[in-house]
């Protein structure tokens, strides 16, 4: 064996042999638990907390000098109710510092931990008494006394703190949690949190810093109802005591659960994140979530360019939000841009500019595009919401301004335009595709006898909302009614709903209306309509499916009605109407041809009825036609319908049913002397008789009869002035007969008489 070999190999031996009587002295000299007794002491003089160690304190050499501590607690202030429980703590240390009795913490570790964090109900948190203390421990004017220790104490990690110690010798390699809950209580508002199974990993730990941070747990909570499970990462985390700076370098965070019943999944990550001063900035801020339930699907993804978030605001250069939504085969994809700025303290949310992008779909609805820019503020302290926002709506240009005060019970002032608007797109029937007629024949399902189908009719959803809107549209259309000048203005308040104002200019004449209605499951309904020179064939085909009447009509009313669907509406409609028709026509009979074939019954003396045929091209003209309608509980009257032409006069009176949909109405028709042209020398025979017709039945396929019974009783006096004038006709004819006789007599005689003379 040459010098070297044997040279190094004493070397080994003499420091294995160093170690050794190290080893030997520490574990001879050093008493780990005579260190609870002090820090208990410390504890309690500092923070009026116990600190219990309820099990051994036991110190290991190989392989690695470590303490491990079991059963340790610390109660609340001045209390024995306990704050935090560790079932075990693990304290590697370095070994060459243990030598001089000192303890330099290399490794930590601490396996099932349970804290108890409680939001008073004054609003102070049961660890807000160590936050000061430590705070107080910070900024302190002096730096504490530096003692030099006794032989027989050890230097902890708290004297390093505190100056005994240079603080750059803090180092710990690895630092751990693992299996630990935190339960969170808010005594005010009730709700509790809870994280379990809570694990923190870090290391190269540092005053300045870590790396490799890593945390998990599961969040649960009843109220929301959450169960989720974090999971936390981080590159670097570098603190810089100088400037009180920390910067977060690869921040990755990811929330994966259940929200209620619905899937959801959060990610927040951020490349660079600085903090300085309690203020946050990022040159960029990533946020995602996508929830996912039984019948809706979101996708959102945030983006927040050269974010800062302090004391007093939180605020982004740019904004730029993307939304994908999916609820019952709804869907709606939204981008939004803005800068973004909240203000803390006055808790205000500025929106401004603002674009947002996207469009809007479902089985009924075709896609509606948009693309709005405009501004938007919300004041959540003062309950307040403003937005001003204008573009293309459905490929029309839209104005839309909304101010919203008190968000509990909303108070509305909201003003649109459009320059067309097509409801059609939005009136389709799931089931086929088709456009909903929503009145006339179509409008409603057949019920099992053939009637209609009720409407629901609710508006108590209008009962605590105060809404003052004013909506105006240059051209509209729905189903086949193309209107223009719309004009709305509707009112909710105190439970009522009203519409001061409706104008439109639609069918060749001016339609207007106001109303009222109560915001209940019943509602009372007021209804004011007014219409001048509209085509009233139209009209009542589009929305009555009443197709009987031609000509320009002026109608003004005074209705109520009440219900909870559209049957109990009609049952219940009261009130009048005020109605003429000029230049028009009584469509399905042809009440002069009527006359005509009704003279040989009348005359026959036959009472009874008789059915008159008719049909879809017959009809009867008029140049006016006016009635006044009295509506009591479903029941239609009138007694002074007047009918006017060149040739006839037309009087009515009856009832229509609206509850059934039925009529019952007779028309007394009579032929008048201005008559030219029409029907032509038959007129003088038919002038005078009055024609009774009985209109019964459906609205929509009403029979037409003569009354015969009627019209006799009705034709007895002109019967009797036709024998009257034909009895002196008579007697005329034989007077002048026999005064022609004796004007020949007188004429003969005093020829005879002249010839005697001469």
């Amino acid at each position: 064996m040459d010098k070297i070999t044997r040279y190094s190999l004493y070397s080994v031996g003499a420091v294995i042999a160093l170690i050794s009587g190290a080893v030997v002295y520490v574990s001879a000299t050093f008493d780990a638990n005579a260190l609870k007794p002090r820090l208990t002491s410390w504890v309690q003089a500092k923070t009026q907390r116990t600190l219990r160690f309820d099990g051994p304190v036991n110190l290991k050499i190989f392989p690695k000098p470590s303490l491990s501590i079991t059963d340790i607690s610390l109660s609340e202030r001045n209390s024995e109710t306990s704050f935090v429980q560790i079932a075990n703590a693990n304290v590697v240390m370095q070994f060459w510092p243990l030598l001089s009795k000192r303890i330099v913490i290399d490794e930590v570790g601490i396996d099932g931990a349970t804290v108890n964090l409680i939001k008073e109900k004054s609003g102070n948190y049961n660890f807000t008494d160590l936050i000061n203390s430590s705070a107080k421990t910070v900024t302190a004017s002096s730096p504490a006394p530096v003692t030099k220790p006794a032989e027989s104490e050890v230097l902890t990690d708290s004297e390093v703190a505190s100056g005994a110690a240079p603080a750059e010798a803090f180092r710990l390699s690895e630092f751990s949690i693992a299996k630990s809950t935190l339960r969170y209580h808010d005594q005010g508002s009730g709700q509790q949190v809870t994280l379990s199974d809570l694990s923190l990993f870090g290391d190269a730990v540092t005053r300045q810093g870590a790396e490799h941070l890593d945390f998990s747990s599961r969040v649960q909570s009843q109220s929301p109802a959450l169960d989720l499970k974090i999971n936390t990462k981080l590159d670097r985390v570098t603190f810089d005591d100088k400037t009180g700076q920390i910067l977060l370098d690869g921040l990755s965070n990811v929330l994966d659960g259940k929200l209620a019943t619905d899937a959801l999944k959060l990610t927040l990550t951020a490349p660079k994140l600085q903090i300085k001063n309690a203020q946050a900035t990022s040159n960029s801020l990533l946020i995602s979530a996508q929830l996912t339930g039984k019948t809706r699907k979101a996708d959102a993804n945030l983006r927040l360019d050269e974010f800062s978030a302090g004391a007093q605001q939180i605020k982004a250069k740019l904004l730029k939000l993307s939304l994908k939504s999916e609820q019952d085969a709804q869907a709606i994809n939204v981008s939004m841009n803005s800068p973004f700025l909240f203000s803390l303290p006055a808790q205000t949310l500025n929106l401004s500019p603002l674009t947002v992008k996207g469009d809007a779909s479902s089985p009924e609805l075709k896609s509606v595009p948009f693309d709005l820019t405009g501004k938007l503020g919300l004041d959540l302290k003062g309950q307040r919401l403003a937005t001003v926002m204008k573009g293309s709506l459905d490929n029309n240009m839209v104005e839309l301004s909304a101010d919203v005060k008190s968000f509990t019970y909303p108070a509305i002032l909201f003003a649109g335009s459009a320059q067309s608007l097509d409801l059609n797109r939005y009136l389709k029937s799931a089931s086929t595709g088709k456009e909903a007629n929503i009145a006339g024949k179509g409008s409603t399902n057949a019920g099992a006898k053939g009637s209609a189908v009720p409407v629901k009719v609710d508006l108590s959803a209008f009962s605590k909302l105060d809404l003052d809107a004013k909506i105006q549209i240059g051209q509209l259309r729905y189903t086949t009614v193309d209107a223009k000048d719309v004009r709305l203005a509707l009112k909710a308040q105190k439970g009522l709903l009203s519409v001061p104002a409706f104008s439109m200019k639609a069918f060749g004449g001016d339609i207007a209306a106001s109303g009222s209605a109560t915001a209940s499951t019943s509602p009372r309904i007021t209804l004011k309509p007014q219409i001048s020179n509209v085509d009233i064939y139209a009209l009542l085909k589009q929305f009555a499916g009443f197709e009987k009447i031609e000509g320009k009509a002026t109608v003004n009313g005074d209705l109520t009605m009440q219900g909870g669907d559209t049957q109990a509406l009609k049952n219940s409609l009261s009130g009048n109407i005020h109605s003429r028709v000029i230049d028009g026509a009584w469509r399905g009979i042809n009440l002069a041809k009527t006359i005509r074939e009704a003279k040989a019954a009348i005359s026959s003396l036959k009472g009874g009825e008789q059915s008159v045929s008719t049909n879809a091209v017959e009809k009867t003209d008029f140049t006016e036609l006016s009635a006044s309608v009295l509506l009591n509980q479903g029941i239609a009257s009138n007694k002074d319908l007047s009918m006017k032409s060149p040739l006839l006069r037309v009087s009515g009176e009856g009832e229509v049913n609206l509850r059934a949909s039925s009529l019952n109405y007779l028309l007394k028709a009579t032929v008048v002397d201005t008559s030219k042209g029409q029907m032509g020398a038959e007129r003088d025979k038919l002038h005078g008789v009055t024609v009774p017709v009985r209109i019964k039945g459906a609205l929509s396929e009403p029979k037409y009869s003569l009354d015969l019974t009627a019209a006799i009783k009705e034709n007895a006096g002109a019967k009797l002035d036709e024998v009257k004038q034909e009895a002196k006709q008579k007697l005329e004819e034989k007077r002048q007969e026999v005064q022609k006789k004796a004007e020949q007599k007188a004429g003969a005689a005093i020829s005879e008489g002249l010839k005697k003379l001469f």
